[in-house]
């Protein structure tokens, strides 16, 4: 479900990225011991050349984030430092 931005004027949609871009992720995480963060990447439309350009160990979640990608993150994040927190 898209989600307007009043100050921009943009819409903010939910999308799952192809299955490679997954794994890249998946590896980019890996290799830096990044357990919970976002990555952003941009697709070159005309060669298909995916280039992976931000890597946070924290997330900027957009705002309204339940209705663009159907979760809370925060809360899945508090969820998870309270699983490693106790070990």
């Amino acid at each position: 479900m898209p989600v307007d931005t009043p100050k921009t004027g943009l819409k903010v949609e939910g999308y799952t990225p192809p299955p490679q871009v997954v794994a890249a992720c998946e590896a980019i995480v890996r290799a830096a011991g990044i357990d919970v963060g976002g990555i952003e990447y941009l697709t070159d439309d005309r060669d298909g050349t995916v280039r992976y350009y931000d890597i946070n160990a924290l997330s900027n979640f957009v705002a309204d984030a339940v209705n663009v990608v159907g979760f809370d993150p925060f809360a899945r994040l508090v969820d998870y430092l309270q699983a490693r927190a106790a070990g």
